[in-house]
């Protein structure tokens, strides 16, 4: 048996960036500035908007530090910056969609904020693989919740394209790790 016949050289191989992916395109992001376009057309201070923007807001910023986790835990270079590049946009949605709030949703969101328990990922190490399950099982919770909330707006409303767009991003981030686990499992 010819030991060497299945090695293969691994001068071509660079273990600073990730995998090369399997030929399949990176999942589509929503636009931060489709997002600005929609806040800015909204009627910020309607309740099913304010109600709407916490929900988003609350939803980003739990998926965000998930996000964060898996980035701090990446297993190339390569990948660190795929995710690190999620967490930016991330948090750029985050911060448009508080200086959407109203000083009401402002005392909502303080309010979950104090009574709201620390995720128990944070607590522990990071280790890429149980991090990033749970930041897919906390995306699709969101995708989930947001799109519950997109179906109980008028349609055609803000509130409904707002959720609806913050189902979408959540989507789009889950998609683009869900590849990352795809590529690193092979």
């Amino acid at each position: 048996m010819d030991t060497n016949a299945d090695r293969k050289p691994l001068d071509n191989k660079s273990f600073l960036t990730a995998h090369p992916s399997s030929g399949a395109p990176e999942p589509p992001r929503p636009d931060l500035e489709a997002l600005q376009g929609l806040l800015d057309s909204a009627n910020r201070d309607s309740t099913p908007y304010q109600s709407v923007a916490v929900a988003a807001v609350q939803t980003l910023e739990r998926a965000l530090r998930h996000e964060r986790q898996v980035a701090e835990a990446a297993l190339s270079l390569g990948q660190q910056e795929k995710i690190g590049s999620l967490v930016q946009m991330a948090d750029k949605a985050v911060a448009l969609l508080r200086d959407t709030l109203s000083a009401q949703g402002h005392k909502v969101m303080h309010v979950h904020a104090s009574s709201g328990k620390a995720d128990a990922a944070e607590a522990a190490s990071p280790s890429w693989r149980p991090v990033l399950a749970a930041a897919l099982e906390v995306l699709e919770e969101g995708t989930d919740q947001m799109g519950s909330l997109t179906t109980g707006q008028p349609s055609g409303s803000p509130a409904r394209e707002l959720s609806r767009f913050i189902a979408q991003f959540l989507r789009s981030h889950h998609d683009v790790l869900l590849m990352e686990a795809e590529d690193w499992s092979d």
